[in-house]
């Protein structure tokens, strides 16, 4: 459980701070925040909360709730659906999930888990200005910036390896982006990869570069994108470093990388 709580903070990696509002209010927030992207949201413990969460949990099953307030109340909220409580209680702060009250020394600190998180927003002002559309725009902002997708290179398929030599050189010649073999592929600068073979794609692919390609690929699936596993590549610490798309997009393959 304190695994699967952690890997879930992970992965979703934003989290939107709301104050304590009126649960109209909240449903507005939560809503506007979903359509921008974000999965994850901190609300701040009021008695009248318990309903809230219940009913943000049947109609976000996949958001991943937490609480800031005093563990001893804010850990009712367990039962509505909330995942875990940042204890404001004590001092270090402590995220906790409901089996820690039967486990001893082994609660996980505030710090060591939220520093996973690239950013926390805090939407007071928006909230009680009731603009929606711009806690959208912020969510959506703060999710590119997280994930800070960019584009990394081209792949350009070849029978073989003359005829994936011939087409870097004329990047290098026209352009000036030197020309390297890469082994399975001769790179013209960062950005063309002439492919020895036919590979990947009907034209090719295109290489997608991320901040962390595991908390993207898990994003992307939430969009209802499909990898395939069978192509990922990973690091020698086992965090993945490349996979495929199982789709193209307008023949090409598409891979996230971890830059």
């Amino acid at each position: 459980m304190l695994k699967k709580i952690r890997e879930q903070i992970f992965y979703v990696g934003l989290f939107a701070c709301l104050p304590a509002v009126g649960e109209e209010d909240i449903f507005h927030a939560v809503d506007a925040l979903v359509l921008g992207g974000v999965r994850g949201i901190i609300l701040s413990w009021n008695k009248k909360l318990f309903s809230t969460v219940e009913k943000l949990h049947v109609r976000y099953p996949q958001l991943l709730i937490g609480v800031q307030g005093p563990y001893e109340k804010a850990c009712q909220l367990f039962a509505g659906g909330a995942s875990f409580v940042v204890d404001t209680g004590g001092v270090p702060a402590k995220i906790q999930v409901p089996f820690l009250l039967r486990q001893n020394n082994n609660l996980m600190e505030g710090a060591d888990v939220l520093a996973q998180c690239s950013n926390k927003l805090v939407f007071v002002g928006d909230m009680k200005r009731q603009k929606w559309g711009e806690i959208t725009a912020r969510a959506q902002q703060a999710l590119q910036k997280m994930l800070g997708f960019e584009l990394r290179h081209v792949g350009i398929n070849h029978p073989n390896a003359a005829e994936a030599n011939k087409t870097a050189s004329q990047f290098e010649y026209l352009f000036g982006f030197a020309k390297t073999d890469k082994g399975g592929a001769y790179f013209a600068g960062p950005y063309i990869e002439a492919m020895k073979k036919m590979f990947y794609g009907v034209h090719g692919h295109i290489a997608i570069a991320t901040n962390n390609a595991a908390r993207a690929a898990w994003y992307l699936e939430q969009r209802g994108a499909k990898f395939n596993w069978k192509s990922a590549d990973y690091n020698e610490d086992g965090t993945l470093r490349v996979v495929y798309l199982q789709d193209e997009i307008g023949g090409f393959a598409v891979h996230i990388i971890q830059k």
